[in-house]
């Protein structure tokens, strides 16, 4: 059945913002530049990137390489120098589907103008992560249980373009400034942000932006924004203490989402359209985080996405929920300082067809059964997956309860691995001495990629 809210979201993005081409990023090349030491490469071939890594080996490295492409000059990145290599100057090395190369380094002190189809990404922040989704609700104002936004407004919509053509930001005139930026953020914004509030949760939205001056104790004005929201149709004081970190998140996302496509509408030339989030879901459920994916699929559906995830769980997840290059980084140490081992990401799937060509029939079982199990659990709550006194479902409940939420397609393979359980993949888990053939191991390996391929 198709959740009602899917309507809700495709209707707040039925009007595309512009027709922006399909430029990529093909590769990422990172030499001596925080935590990486030795070069390394990263192939992304126009693809979204999912990367699952460790606390602390280097993910984040890559997240903020990504965000020297939002910048229009260059001048700290020898500030982020590997420490173990201080001779070796930081380099990172963007190539893009239209065979153009940027090399960002110590020598390279702006954007050159041959790379217009960047400059928008200064504009429009495509960079997000927990410490940004933090500040709508951490930003004390005046009185420290209150929250002030201002400076979070302030920030986003610098460069948004106002009738004429001028740049809020070079607006002189204070009044001026903040009566635009109010009509700005209550106008269609406003909407959109509670459009997409809607679609994680309806119990709340933004009644509006409340804008006031405020006086310090030493006289000075300080500018006030702060969120109106109603719970329930009725109005909450403090929403920072009275929404749970689940709904606070998904305010957050929202307003940053909005205003993304809000800037993206200003450009008036073809962008780099890049969407990065770095450890975005650590207070989201698992049910909140299907719906976040709901909302890269129809939001930013011509987007390149990014994503970055110390939770393996989530990236178990989303792996097969779009088109992704998958990698996995690891921190290592064996050269005796520590740097990332970055690698591809190999599937169940994939080792499954790797033993069979080998023909170990038992190992291929083995990694199919555990491919079958997360494809299920990725299909089903946490909740479904146990029975009523709290014990996980065995595989074959897990499958009844699967076949329920699939289309017809879908159903029928899901009817026939369940054949496979009983006749190749549970005898191969274990000690039987029934004989296997190398046919009907291929048979489950396709009926498995089928499958993926239509929960896609």
């Amino acid at each position: 059945m198709t959740d009602p809210r899917i309507k809700i979201l495709k209707k707040a993005v039925a009007e595309p913002v512009a027709p922006y081409g399909p430029l990529r990023i093909s590769e990422i090349r990172i030499a001596h530049y925080r935590y990486f030491t030795t070069p390394c490469a990263i192939a992304v071939n126009g693809q979204n990137l999912l990367v699952y890594g460790e606390n602390g080996s280097g993910k984040s490295s890559i997240y903020k390489a990504l965000a020297y492409l939002t910048r229009l000059r260059f001048d700290s990145i020898s500030k982020e120098q590997n420490i173990f290599y201080p001779d070796d100057p930081a380099q990172i090395e963007f190539g893009f589907s239209n065979d153009q190369t940027l090399i960002i380094d110590r020598d390279l002190a702006e954007l050159p103008d041959n790379f217009p189809f960047l400059r928008g990404l200064s504009v429009f922040s495509p960079m997000l992560d927990y410490k940004k989704l933090l500040r709508i609700h951490y930003a004390p104002g005046l009185n420290g249980d209150q929250i002030n936004i201002y400076s979070i407004l302030r920030e986003l919509f610098r460069d948004y373009r106002i009738p004429g053509g001028e740049k809020l930001s070079g607006v002189g005139d204070f009044t001026r400034y903040f009566d635009t930026l109010k009509n700005l953020v209550n106008g269609d914004l406003l909407q959109d942000i509670n459009d997409l509030i809607a679609f994680f949760d309806r119990d709340f939205r933004i009644n509006q932006f409340s804008f006031r001056i405020d006086t310090t104790e030493d006289g000075r004005p300080e500018p006030r924004v702060s969120l109106d929201i109603d719970y329930r149709s009725t109005p909450i004081e403090g929403y920072h203490l009275f929404l749970n970190e689940a709904r606070l998140s998904a305010l957050a996302i929202s307003v940053y989402f909005a205003s993304i496509h809000k800037l993206l509408g200003t450009l008036d030339q073809d962008c780099l359209k890049l969407l990065a989030l770095d450890d975005l879901l650590i207070s989201l459920d698992m049910g909140n985080r299907m719906k976040l994916m709901e909302v890269l699929k129809n939001r930013f559906s011509d987007f390149q996405i990014f994503f970055f995830t110390h939770d393996r769980a989530l990236f178990d997840l989303f792996k097969n929920q779009l088109d992704w290059q998958k990698y996995e980084i690891f921190a290592d140490e064996a050269q005796g300082i520590p740097c990332p081992l970055l690698k591809p990401y190999e599937s169940h799937l994939k080792k499954a067809s790797r033993y069979h060509a080998r023909k170990e029939w038992d190992s291929a079982a083995l990694q199919l059964r555990k491919e079958f199990e997360n494809l299920l659990k990725s299909l089903l709550k946490p909740e479904e997956q146990r029975d009523k006194q709290e014990r996980e479902l065995d595989l074959s409940k897990l499958i009844a309860k699967a076949k329920k939420k699939v289309n017809e397609p879908a159903r029928e393979i899901l009817s026939r691995l369940d054949r496979d359980r009983q006749h190749i993949l549970n005898p191969l888990c274990h000690s039987d001495q029934r004989p296997t053939f190398a046919e009907e191991i291929k048979s489950t390996i396709d009926d498995l990629e089928r499958l993926i391929s239509l929960l896609r």
